[in-house]
């Protein structure tokens, strides 16, 4: 009788482990889930926050960078306008005063010169006006890309046309700055490597996007072998990275190449 006793509670005891054991492995089982799951949300909070963190290194890099050559382009703006500035305008005098002098037998040659060093006077203040810092912080990209194709077609490099839907562009001056830097390297580069004879520069806005589109009728490329890592070709995404906008190349052999850029407007620039 007791040995049927003990058998009996031995029965009953086998299957409370079995099943407390079973318990135990099923929590750990929850448990090791559960680590697993915060374990990767936090690494990817990680990477998120380092990415973060290294997009808001490059973002005040670049306005370092931009600060410093503000600072230098300023002081050679001054050194352009105070010394050379002057005596090219005291080098105009003289021409002036030499063409009354000989009047009215004024040769054709000395003419040309004062027109020409009249010219170069115009330019040399403009560019002194883009050097000042002052000028930077009144930046105004629309404006900036007409100079630019204005200077083109003096040259004659190229045959060039511009079109903006708007006058101003809800950005602040420095991203302006970042954008126009990008758009005179896609023109330089038209003009240096496209062997185009058309270039046609377009902005829009759209809802909360801008459009910027540079298209050439030059040589072209095929996209699927297209240089990727050039230095230049590397400035341009990495500006238009930080602005948190895209920029794409669409080309063929033969058939020219339209750089398209969009830019989100945030709220702060509306």
């Amino acid at each position: 009788m007791y040995q049927l006793q003990i058998s009996g509670q031995q029965d009953g005891f086998l299957p409370r482990i079995v099943a407390f054991g079973g318990i135990i492995i099923v929590l750990l089982s929850v448990a090791f889930l559960v680590f697993m799951i915060f374990s990767r949300r936090h690494r990817n909070r990680l990477v998120l926050k380092q990415r973060a963190m290294q997009e808001e290194f490059g973002k005040q890099l670049m306005q370092a960078q931009m600060e410093v050559q503000e600072h230098t382009l300023f002081q050679l703006g001054q050194e352009l306008h105070d010394n050379i500035g002057q005596l090219l305008s005291s080098t105009k005098m003289l021409l002036g005063i030499t063409e009354r002098k000989l009047q009215p037998a004024v040769p054709d040659s000395l003419i040309t010169a004062e027109d020409t060093l009249g010219k170069a006077i115009n330019d040399l203040r403009n560019l002194t006006k883009s050097l000042n810092s002052e000028w930077l912080h009144q930046f105004n990209l629309v404006e900036n890309v007409q100079v630019e194709v204005e200077r083109i077609r003096t040259a004659r490099q190229i045959d060039v046309s511009f079109a903006s839907a708007v006058d101003m562009l809800p950005l602040e001056p420095e991203e302006q700055v970042m954008a126009f830097r990008v758009v005179q390297e896609a023109i330089q580069n038209c003009i240096k490597h496209a062997g185009a004879s058309l270039l046609h520069i377009d902005i829009r806005l759209e809802e909360s996007v801008i459009f910027l589109t540079i298209s050439d009728n030059g040589q072209g490329f095929d996209a699927a072998d297209a240089p990727g890592n050039g230095i230049g070709l590397m400035n341009m995404r990495h500006r238009i990275r930080l602005l948190g906008g895209t920029i794409s190349w669409q080309s063929q052999p033969g058939k020219g190449t339209d750089i398209q850029i969009v830019l989100p407007i945030s709220t702060k620039d509306v």
